[in-house]
């Protein structure tokens, strides 16, 4: 990558053009429905590498099983597993859950994370991440959906559009590129941002294939200019690169 091509300045230009781009191309998401904040978080925590669907399965299941957290927090660690198995890694998610709802009743009495809401920022992501299986992504997207914190969570599909439109670097993992990407997002604008961003790695910029002749930030994008040889690179329609290749008319 170019030296000083990711300046703040540069990357605070670029990635206001990814948004403005992807909100032309998908729109302003709407305001995520709001709900408690340790729903949230249990449905964050069964989203870890499953799909939507099997999320919202296994968590309808628990809640089903469970009807309060006082139930789920009292119940055995296989019967918790059962429950959420949908998710896969029940074996792994169940001891998590019951794990930090423990911690939730004897540290403060109640099985409610809404004193959150009283914390700052950094305060509340400091206090999620000390536990087991809650990672930076998983903090972030909880306290952006429940509280609707202007946070900047990045999944996989975020962190892989971001790697190859030269936002982040080679080695930047998804955990440090919360502190490269976050800093330079449109303020009031990161839930938008990562809901059109999942929508554009999922359908334009996908991990296998991507439809790089749909895409709109081609003449950004690091990976596109590393796989397309030059003299078969995607020109604009009336270019003066594109008019030079016309054949002439016969």
């Amino acid at each position: 990558m170019p030296r000083n091509s990711r300046t703040p300045s540069i990357l605070r230009q670029r990635i206001l053009r990814l948004a403005d781009g992807l909100r032309e191309r998908f729109g302003i998401p709407g305001c995520p429905r709001r709900v408690s904040i340790l729903d949230a978080l249990v449905q964050t925590l069964l989203s870890q590498g499953t799909t939507d669907h099997n999320r919202d399965l296994a968590f309808n299941e628990l809640k089903k099983r469970f009807p309060s957290w006082e139930a789920a927090a009292d119940a055995t660690q296989s019967a918790l597993a059962s429950a959420v198995r949908s998710a896969g890694l029940g074996n792994q998610k169940a001891p998590r859950i019951r794990s930090f709802l423990h911690w939730l009743c004897d540290e403060h009495g109640e099985l409610s994370l809404e004193f959150l809401s009283e914390k700052n920022d950094t305060q509340a992501v400091d206090l999620l991440t000390q536990h087991k299986g809650i990672g930076i992504k998983t903090a972030y997207v909880t306290l952006m959906w429940a509280s609707g914190r202007d946070l900047f969570a990045v999944d996989v599909h975020i962190h892989r559009i971001a790697g190859r439109l030269g936002l982040i670097g080679a080695k930047t993992n998804p955990e440090k590129a919360h502190g490269e990407l976050g800093p330079f997002v449109p303020k009031g604008r990161a839930f938008e941002l990562h809901v059109n961003m999942l929508a554009f790695g999922r359908t334009i910029c996908k991990a296998r294939s991507p439809l790089c002749g749909e895409c709109d930030f081609r003449r950004m994008c690091h990976y596109h200019r590393g796989i397309i040889p030059d003299n078969l690179r995607i020109t604009r329609p009336g270019s003066a690169r594109g008019k030079r290749r016309r054949a002439p008319k016969n």
